[in-house]
């Protein structure tokens, strides 16, 4: 009876060690989450300051077509709201959520017959959060 409830005891003890190192560890984590959103959030904000001036600020909102030459994508542009479709040349590897300060062209989308697909080339492409 006595060893059972020191067994008890003790495994009761190590459940209560394992949440507390989780419940530490997830806050370390949610501190680093919040510094590196506010240190992009500071970046993106330094971005919006050349708007216009060099390129145009987007976001890429989502990735929907993925191929060997590149990726199609629909961009938010970060001055009006505004969605396009993009075409995104030679970078299959895009990434949602991106914000790019941009230097591309708008022309005829053959695939999807919009007029107002928005092409990108790497070198278009002149920051990256």
């Amino acid at each position: 009876m006595v060893a059972s409830f020191i067994g008890f005891v003790l495994l009761v003890g190590v459940i209560g060690s394992l949440l507390w190192l989780g419940v530490r560890a997830l806050r370390g984590h949610s501190a680093r989450q919040a510094e590196r959103w506010a240190l992009r959030q500071e970046a993106v904000q330094g971005l919006r300051l050349r708007d216009g001036r060099d390129g145009h600020l987007a976001y890429v909102e989502r990735v929907y077509q993925r191929a060997r030459t590149g990726a199609k994508a629909i961009i938010v542009w970060d001055a009006t709201g505004t969605r396009q479709d993009a075409w995104f040349h030679d970078w299959p590897g895009i990434s949602a959520g991106t914000y790019l300060l941009l230097v591309g062209t708008t022309g005829y989308g053959p695939h999807n017959h919009n007029p107002q697909v928005y092409y990108v080339r790497p070198h278009q492409v002149l920051t990256m959060i």
